[in-house]
């Protein structure tokens, strides 16, 4: 990824900041963008981005251009997971707001990307962020499971789109992962069984791993999808998820 022009969204969040980490240390120049007023350390360049704000998406990705001179990978980290785990006690309004964050900011984000790509040349890559919540039915966070499978499907559809001029689009689709997103899951699971704690480890007892992902081994997977030896590979979701759908664990 030496002299790579790499854009991490979520660049402050736990597998985003490992994204950054693992492409500083690649060589790459990464610029981050975050919800938040700064970013992590080591950034070329840091933008506060709320993805649901297609002007301020369209002038991040204007200004990343216009002073890089192109974008060749964006990795699309942000995301986020929902307040409410029982779907019939999820109001309409916090459905929309995670479909708008998870699903139309993916979208406006890679759509702009990717014409940022076509207009410059670039024949670039693009990596989203599902998971495997997004291939089973499950009875907590729908709103999240929902937004992920659309993810799957932008993806999809900008790897046939965007093949013909050399743009690869991927996707991760981690399982549990050592994030604050799982604090947040096992608290709400912590109500059912004695403790947060108990909830982790009877949530990795179902994986053939038997322990979550570490954010540096997700990291792993985004440099071998987005290397440039790689971008023949496209239209591809890779699970990181220690062996997730090989047994009832997922």
């Amino acid at each position: 990824m030496k002299d790579q022009i790499v854009v991490v969204t979520g660049s402050n969040g736990g597998i985003g900041a490992a994204m950054v980490e693992a492409y500083l240390r690649a060589g790459a120049t990464v610029i981050g963008a975050d919800r938040g007023d700064e970013g992590v350390d080591g950034l070329a360049a840091y933008y506060p981005l709320d993805v649901t704000e297609e002007a301020g998406v369209v002038s991040a990705v204007a200004d990343i251009v216009a002073t890089h001179g192109r974008i060749d990978a964006l990795v699309h980290a942000a995301g986020v997971l929902g307040e409410t785990p029982d779907p019939m006690r999820t109001s309409t309004a916090e459905f929309e707001r995670i479909m708008s964050i998870n699903a139309t900011g993916t979208f406006t984000i890679v759509r702009e990307t990717a014409q940022s790509m076509l207009d410059t040349g670039a024949a670039g890559t693009l990596l989203l962020f599902s998971s495997v919540a997004a291939k089973e039915g499950r009875r907590t966070y729908l709103p999240y499971n929902a937004s992920k499978i659309a993810v799957l499907h932008i993806m999809w559809s900008m790897a046939q789109i965007l093949g013909p001029s050399g743009i690869s689009v991927n996707a991760i689709t981690p399982g549990p992962v050592e994030t604050n997103m799982w604090t947040q899951l096992a608290d709400a699971a912590g109500t059912a069984v004695d403790s947060a704690a108990r909830a982790r480890a009877e949530r990795a007892a179902q994986l053939p791993m038997q322990r979550f992902a570490q954010p540096d081994e997700v990291a792993r997977a985004a440099l071998f999808l987005t290397d440039p030896a790689n971008r023949y590979i496209t239209g591809v979701s890779l699970d990181v998820a220690g062996g997730a759908h090989l047994g009832m664990g997922s």
